[in-house]
């Protein structure tokens, strides 16, 4: 792990940093204008326009201290293996579902990609405000499941086109030790299992997972009144279990139900799309839709409470009612009282 950055991006040196590195040309310098994107707690990303052209570029360098209030610190060479996933996805999703890698930076942590379609929204953002369509869950689903089928590894052998995956630390950094562990610490009996949901997802490597498959890594336009989605954010993509993609998406849905308990039933019908499209597209992983489903609810269970009492709580869960809501219902999946997807959206609207 290296720090500080020898280069950190920003707003003001962006533009120039394209012009140094002969990305752009001092025409499009002259007309070009930076601003900072929401670069979530890891990284630094600025989007480059230029003026009167309809394409931007994206600029984004990962931090080597995550910006939340409890110490958490991960490697920045996770930038490169963002990189090199979104060239290996390249030709297995349909244009544009992801960026296109433009130039990649090893001593600066950073690469540069195209950017979203001008005028695109997060789906969070869409979700939060009460847009909840259907027809993008299930988009959402067919994309993972997808990328899920690609990488599926048949035999024990891993591919030499998925060895530079293998290596999990990345998701421990991001994942298993800030929403795991650190959940553990404060639900002392509920250890065990949490323990156990974190070896069930650094046991198995079976495909490529996302690791950050939320509403926030949606971009979201229409064509014709068809939504179409666009991936952002593969920083902790590994070799392991595709439950926990499964378990992340949907634990976003079920925390929005949380928070707008007047919309339960549009977000219980979101995941529900979401889950039909990811099944009808990832067959390897569905021989047992049942075990499948129980699994990922498992996983959830962890997710729920690791998202109030973990080191990333969701911000828009603010009141005490809300929180032990999603304890309650944490603790009821942890103890086998909600098995099902069913049963978890029954449970949202009781």
């Amino acid at each position: 792990m290296r720090s500080p950055m020898a280069y950190a991006l920003s707003e003001a040196n962006a533009v120039d940093y394209l012009l140094g590195h002969g990305l752009i040309s001092a025409a499009q310098a002259s007309s070009a204008s930076a601003h900072e994107l929401g670069g979530g707690v890891s990284n630094i990303v600025v989007r480059v326009d230029f003026g009167g052209q309809p394409d931007g570029v994206v600029i984004k360098q990962s931090l080597p201290r995550l910006r939340v209030q409890q110490e958490w610190l991960a490697d920045q060479a996770r930038i490169h293996r963002e990189a090199a996933a979104l060239r290996y996805f390249e030709g297995v999703l349909p244009r544009p579902a992801l960026p296109v890698v433009l130039h990649d930076d090893p001593a600066n942590f950073l690469f540069v990609m195209t950017a979203a379609p001008e005028g695109a929204r997060t789906w969070k953002d869409d979700l939060l405000s009460g847009r909840v369509d259907t027809r993008v869950a299930a988009e959402v689903g067919r994309l993972l499941g997808a990328m899920h089928r690609q990488s599926a590894i048949a035999a024990a052998a891993i591919p030499p086109d998925l060895q530079e995956f293998a290596d999990q630390r990345c998701f421990v950094q991001l994942r298993v030790d800030p929403y795991h562990r650190a959940t553990a610490q404060v639900h002392t009996d509920l250890a065990e299992p949490i323990e156990g949901e974190a070896q069930a997802m650094l046991g198995r490597r079976l495909c490529l997972v996302h690791g950050d498959y939320s509403p926030k890594n949606v971009i979201v336009s229409h064509a014709d009144g068809e939504p179409t989605a666009f991936l952002l954010d593969f920083e902790v993509v590994h070799l392991g279990n595709p439950v926990f993609d499964l378990a992340f998406m949907l634990n976003h849905l079920t925390l929005k139900a949380i928070h707008r308990p007047d919309l339960a039933g549009r977000f219980n019908s979101a995941g529900a799309a979401f889950w039909s499209a990811y099944c009808s597209n990832a067959p390897a992983f569905v021989a047992d839709a049942m075990q499948l489903q129980g699994e990922t609810i498992r996983q959830m269970g962890v997710l729920l409470l690791a998202r109030i009492d973990g080191k990333s709580p969701a911000e828009y869960i603010t009141t005490n009612s809300q929180k032990s809501v999603a304890r309650r219902l944490a603790r009821m999946i942890l103890g086998n009282e909600i098995c099902s997807l069913p049963d978890l959206h029954d449970a949202l609207l009781s």
